[in-house]
């Protein structure tokens, strides 16, 4: 009798412990474990969206590195002449002109590559001291050219008889490898002869060009 009240007692504790109703108690068992389901599913889908964020970004950042145009700096000297000029007076104060110039010539970059050089342009001067703007065309022997359109001024330096140039620009065309170009340039140089009869102007000048192109 006393191993069966024994056993009854135990029994009867455990069914207290679980809420005193075996039914109560599998119900929350099964409650407990959908729980920890539940947190272990919001952690996994926690980290499932970190790594689809993570995997998101790398992949837009690395396009755009890709995407990136790298640019890239050219030096090369023109030699050049007129070819067409027009001037024409202001009489306002002595040796004031306006006029409209063409000159042609051969572009030498530092890798050894040769481009013929073609300028248009106006000026406005003063005894042979002003500013200029216009257009200048590179073209390549395989057919690719660039456009700049450039300003610049004319200065005499003390003592000197010719006059020095400096200005800059912006490429505003390419075409064939240079298609899509866009960048600065900048530039200076100096007058060797004199426009007249028997010389035709011919100029020195240096040119720096930085540049991006589209990316393949």
């Amino acid at each position: 009798m006393a191993s069966r009240k024994c056993r009854y007692d135990a029994s009867r504790e455990e069914s207290s412990l679980l809420g005193g109703n075996p039914i109560v108690a599998d119900d929350k068992k099964r409650r407990v474990v959908t729980l920890i389901q539940l947190v272990e599913r919001s952690k996994a889908m926690k980290k499932t969206n970190l790594a689809l964020i993570l995997a998101l970004f790398l992949s837009l950042a690395l396009g755009l590195f890709i995407g990136q145009a790298i640019a890239e700096t050219v030096n090369w000297r023109i030699t050049s002449y007129f070819i067409k000029m027009e001037a024409i007076p202001v009489p306002d104060v002595e040796g004031h002109f306006i006029g409209m110039y063409e000159r042609r010539g051969l572009a030498t970059f530092e890798d050894g590559e040769v481009r013929v050089y073609h300028t248009r342009g106006t000026f406005d001067s003063i005894k042979g001291q002003g500013s200029f703007q216009g257009y200048t065309t590179l073209t390549a022997n395989d057919g690719s050219e660039t456009m700049v359109k450039y300003q610049g001024n004319l200065t005499i330096p003390p003592g000197e008889k010719l006059a020095t140039l400096s200005g800059n620009g912006d490429y505003i065309k390419g075409s064939g490898r240079f298609q899509g170009i866009k960048g600065e340039v900048s530039f200076s140089g100096k007058y060797i002869t004199p426009y007249g009869k028997e010389t035709k102007g011919d100029q020195v000048v240096d040119a720096t060009g930085t540049y991006t192109l589209p990316s393949q």
